[in-house]
């Protein structure tokens, strides 16, 4: 016979393996790791928690909860598990725990809910999956500090730089502000994708020549602010250099690269980090004041250079038509003011066209219908290019309009008669006999009788009658 030791010992065995099953059959019912402790002893742990803790030498046997701490090789987990008591009833463990694993790395945090079960407290213990969480939160935190198009830092945050770093005892601290020069002429012309292109270029440039602490960020909408913690007003200025040079050294696409630059230093606490920002960015519109012409002329030339690059009609045509404009217009008495905008029109009467997709531009065979509405668009496209020059505003209701017919038949407004604008109207006779007595890609040329008898056909419709009879007296006494 047993005695009663022994028999109430495998009483409690299967006691205790009864339990062990429904523990059992509960925790393998979620996806879940748990962990179940009773009185300082691990009652259960499923599969999953056997691959999150990397144990595998558990079975059904029962073991103290430090004996199976031990067994556990990640430190941060280990030491959040010892410390699980802190957690309070269905919540977390306030800090989430990073574990690397094959498929990369991920967080998780540590839930806890206990029951009483027989008079016993049992400790039902979880780690739940917060990868999609944490990301998320740092996608928002990127969001909320960043620029979604650049990836700079954005405004407000460096506004909180500006505060926190003005209080610190690094000094020199130096701020640039960079403007983005022909930025709307891009979003006007060549429409918000190219502008967005431009910007990112910029951000680009700011990235390869300031250091890795330096705060860089998308200040405005053409407005870039970068902050440099420890550096002196010489050590500001070569570093705006070396920016220009940069800008020099990309290629224009769709216009040449170009800043106009500011920059400032707090030298002691006792000045203001805002008023530095204010005299850099002072200082970036005075320049940019003072050096505006030259700015225009830089993005003019690179339009022209794209011009001729992307189009057909060649500089020796160009050539050609401002020549024989300024000849016919010297016979017409016009006024220096006219002529020199007439020969300005004549040569970039075209520029439009370096938004027009370079594909139909040089296409050889005829255009459909859709290819031919958009180079139509050159038309209005050079306008908005012209009215942004200073230099060429005063010709931009030309270039709109220099293919606009006399019948009303032409475009972009259809007008008629003298509603179209005298040096459009002179400029289109000398183009159409250009054109016509010089061979191009889509037809020969015609002799110059020929020409003439064109224009004279098609006086009144297309061409201005007094300015087509006078362009044939001129060219039969030339």
């Amino acid at each position: 016979m047993k005695d009663n030791s022994s028999a109430s010992c495998e009483k409690q065995n299967m006691k205790d393996q009864t339990e062990y099953e429904h523990f059992r059959v509960l925790a393998e019912q979620v996806f879940l790791p748990v962990l179940i402790l009773q009185n300082g002893m691990v009652k259960y742990i499923n599969h999953a928690f056997c691959q999150l803790t990397d144990i595998t030498n558990y079975g059904s046997k029962t073991i103290s909860f430090k004996s199976l701490l031990k067994n556990i090789k990640n430190e941060k987990l280990r030491e959040t598990l010892a410390q699980y008591k802190q957690c309070y009833y269905g919540t977390y463990y306030n800090e989430p725990i990073k574990l690397f694993t094959k498929n990369g790395a991920k967080w998780v945090e540590l839930y806890r809910n206990s029951i009483n079960l027989n008079g016993s407290e049992v400790d039902f213990i979880s780690f739940l999956d917060v990868t999609g969480k944490i990301n998320s939160e740092k996608e928002i935190r990127y969001l909320v500090f960043h620029d979604k198009l650049t990836g700079l830092y954005n405004r407000s945050f460096f506004e909180e730089e500006v505060r926190r770093i003005d209080n610190s005892r690094k000094f020199p601290i130096s701020i640039i502000i960079a403007d983005l020069n022909g930025l709307k002429l891009t979003n006007d012309v060549f429409g918000h994708l190219a502008g967005d292109k431009l910007l990112i270029r910029t951000a680009d440039v700011c990235r390869k020549v300031c250091r890795k602490e330096d705060i860089i960020s998308r200040w405005g909408g053409d407005e870039f602010a970068i902050l440099l913690p420890e550096t002196d007003r010489e050590t500001a200025a070569k570093v705006c250099e070396r920016i220009e040079e940069e800008c020099n050294k990309q290629e224009k696409d769709p216009i040449t690269l170009s800043v106009s630059l500011g920059y400032s230093t707090k030298y002691k606490s006792s000045e203001s980090l805002n008023d530095v920002l204010k005299m850099a960015e002072n200082m970036m519109y005075r320049r940019k004041l003072t050096e505006s012409r030259r700015i225009r002329n830089i993005i003019l030339n690179s339009l022209k250079e794209s011009l001729f690059e992307r189009s057909l009609e060649s500089e020796d045509h160009i050539k050609r038509v401002v020549l024989l404009a300024k000849s016919f217009a010297g016979s017409l008495d016009m006024s220096d003011k006219e002529l020199s905008e007439l020969t300005l029109l004549s040569l970039l009467h075209d520029i439009g066209k370096v938004a027009i997709d370079e594909q139909i531009l040089l296409k050889a065979g005829r255009l459909d219908k859709a290819e031919w509405a958009q180079v139509r668009t050159h038309s209005e496209k050079g306008y908005k290019i012209a009215i942004n020059h200073q230099e060429l505003a005063h010709i931009s209701d030309g270039i709109l309009c220099h293919h606009e017919r006399w019948d009303g038949k032409g475009y972009p407004l259809g007008l008629t008669g003298n509603d179209i604008p005298g040096i459009s109207r002179i400029f289109s006779i000398v183009d159409a006999y250009d054109i016509m007595t010089h061979e191009t890609v889509y037809k020969s040329a015609v002799s110059h009788d020929d020409a003439l008898a064109e224009i004279n056909r098609c006086s009144g419709k297309q061409f201005d009658p007094f300015y087509a009879s006078a362009f044939t007296d001129f060219m039969q006494k030339t």
